[in-house]
């Protein structure tokens, strides 16, 4: 098999830290398939067979992070777990924290047991150009938060408080 996903994931110890990061920097794996085309033979051989993912994981509680600060290989997915402080991601703007993520993973990418894993740290080291930016912008949803918004249950409200709901699809 081939690596052909390389994904950041972000485990704050808040879940409303977490609703807030997820969101605008997910693109950044869809955007990064790009930078894997040129070197799609180097991400392929015996010891990737059957992977096809890359996963980056940022924990801020050490207690979630199993085997932290070390590779290991989960299903189809070659993982590092990394222990931080993720506050100061919540400041800057989602392409730069991107830029200074790369930064950071192409060092732990090439100090990974597996040479496809190996093989992705010039592409993560790779400085963005400005066409990078602009690019990487358009896959960076503007920063919101997600909430969803259910509508009322009219019955099931009704049989939480006793009375018997209403059914006026089934004839009696």
């Amino acid at each position: 098999m081939t690596i052909r996903s390389v994904r950041i994931y972000y485990y704050p110890r808040r879940w409303d830290r977490e609703q807030q990061l997820i969101p605008i920097h997910w693109g950044f794996s869809r955007w990064f398939e790009r930078r894997l085309k040129p070197i799609r033979e180097q991400l392929r051989g015996p010891e990737a067979k059957g992977v096809n993912i890359v996963n980056l994981l940022l924990m801020e509680d050490p207690d979630q992070a199993t085997h932290p600060n070390r590779w290991i290989r989960v299903l189809n997915s070659f993982q590092f777990k990394f222990v931080c402080d993720l506050r100061p991601l919540e400041g800057s703007p989602s392409a730069a924290n991107i830029e200074k993520l790369m930064q950071f993973f192409s060092v732990v990418v090439g100090q990974a047991p597996w040479p496809q894993v190996r093989a992705l740290e010039g592409a993560l080291a790779q400085p963005l150009s400005e066409e990078d930016r602009t690019t990487l912008l358009a896959f960076l949803p503007a920063p919101t938060v997600w909430r969803i918004r259910v509508p009322p249950n009219q019955s099931i409200e009704r049989t939480l408080s006793g009375k018997p709901a209403s059914t006026p699809h089934v004839k009696r």
